[in-house]
């Protein structure tokens, strides 16, 4: 069964990369030929004598001198902010890797977005790549502690972007500091009365590597609804505790390709991984998506998760929504009809051309297209734009309270309250005259 929101979201970050970093057939992108290559301009470079002398003696010169790449390069001043004496040499070469992204990006390609560095984490085994959160602003800031201040040195193999500070390798509240999708899971992780989970969750030590599965800002706003409570300081400080550590997996470095369904351990309470799907239901029955998976830090990796996973609170289980099946039929290219029904809802009349349909807020509905190969069925607003369709791309099929999912035949999904506002029409998206009204009640 494919799962449209699941997909277009856990394919994310890939698409990111391959999207600026396939700009080398762009012209803004191109590599000059005649221009030096990318240490070529850092050894060129007044500013930059520490780098220079780093990569040669790491043999990362000859690397930058093939390939092509885009180098954020730290100048002489950046490197007199950190100390390197204690580090090996391969942990050094890996702090240079991570200054390195595969492709050529300018500047005006760069987007907020996580990319994947040459650098990589050691303490799964499997050496992942680290990822890179680029914040793309009134400046251009990498995971939140390095602002490009001088772009677009252009190489004949890629391009260079001068940064004022050297990107260490980043733990996992690197991230969530650095992303401000994630202001108010740092806001909780830090609150007065709790562990000290900035210390735990920064460390390389055991129990490192951790998966984290992060909920965002509107996790946190839908979650203080339920609970009954307006802030985070609202919440039994024990009962924080146990929501955060709820959602850390520790000594587990768990990738989306690892993930594996069936009861997870974290160090608060279990919940059950539905791994095809990409879902979590937490102790109370909720169903939370993961929604973007695979930021990759040194000591661990970040999955995004849609809502907060709960520990068990006796809350009331959601309602489950109300259910409908319906047959939808079509008469060669002039119409659709519906020739079933099952269910306690008269949505139409039965074997009508184009009838009008009358849905209800809050029941699921799943549609069998008959003929969707050649019909692909689609739902559109008044101006004609589609919210959910088999062939294109619907503004509401990333919501995850409309859960939509389509294979084949197969259209399923629940009406909310913000989808019912829409609703209009449903439509064939090839044969315009196969159309019909809808309305919500």
């Amino acid at each position: 069964m494919k799962k449209k929101i699941f997909l277009s979201k856990l394919i994310f970050i890939t698409l990111v990369n391959s999207f600026l970093f396939a700009c080398s057939g762009d012209e803004a992108a191109v590599p000059i030929a005649d221009n030096p290559t990318t240490f070529e301009i850092i050894s060129e470079s007044l500013d930059h004598t520490i780098l220079e002398d780093l990569l040669l003696s790491s043999g990362l010169d000859q690397a930058l001198n093939s390939g092509i790449y885009t180098v954020f390069a730290p100048t002489d001043a950046a490197f007199g902010n950190i100390d390197t004496s204690n580090l090996s040499d391969s942990q050094v070469k890996n702090i240079l890797m991570n200054h390195v992204v595969q492709g050529a990006a300018e500047s005006s390609n760069l987007i907020t977005a996580y990319l994947n560095t040459l650098a990589v984490e050691s303490l799964s085994g499997v050496e992942n790549n680290l990822s890179l959160y680029v914040n793309v602003g009134t400046d251009i800031t990498l995971n939140g502690q390095s602002v490009v201040t001088g772009p677009d040195n252009l190489a004949s193999n890629g391009v260079v972007h001068i940064v004022n500070e050297v990107i260490t390798i980043p733990d996992v509240t690197t991230f969530a500091i650095a992303d401000p999708t994630f202001g108010t899971l740092v806001d909780a992780l830090i609150l007065d009365g709790q562990p000290d989970f900035v210390a735990t969750l920064s460390s390389f030590q055991a129990p490192a590597p951790f998966t984290v599965f992060a909920p965002t800002n509107d996790a946190f706003v839908t979650a203080l609804t339920e609970l009954g409570v307006e802030s985070l300081t609202d919440i039994d400080p024990t009962i924080l505790t146990s929501i955060l550590n709820t959602h850390v997996i520790a000594n587990a470095n768990i990738t989306s390709a690892e993930l594996e369904s069936g009861t997870i351990e974290t160090l608060g309470e279990t919940f059950e991984l539905d791994a095809p799907n990409a879902t979590i239901t937490d102790q109370n029955g909720r169903s939370i998506a993961i929604v973007v998976t695979d930021v990759q830090a040194g000591n661990g990796v970040v999955h995004v998760a849609s809502s907060v996973i709960l520990p068990d609170l006796n809350l009331d289980p959601p309602p489950s929504a109300n259910s409908v099946e319906m047959t939808v039929g079509n008469n060669g290219a002039s119409s659709y009809f519906v020739s079933e029904i099952i269910g306690d809802e008269n949505v139409t009349p039965l074997n009508v051309a184009n009838s009008s349909w009358v849905l209800t807020e809050g029941t699921r509905y799943q549609l069998t297209i008959l003929g969707a190969n050649s019909h692909p069925f689609e739902l559109r607003n008044s101006n004609g734009d589609a919210l959910l369709s088999q062939s294109n791309e619907g503004s509401f099929e990333a919501d995850t309270a409309v859960d939509f999912q389509t294979d084949g035949q197969q259209f399923d999904f629940t009406v909310t309250p913000e989808l019912a506002a829409e609703l209009n029409k449903y439509f064939c998206a090839i044969h315009s005259g196969m159309n019909g009204m809808v309305s919500v009640q």
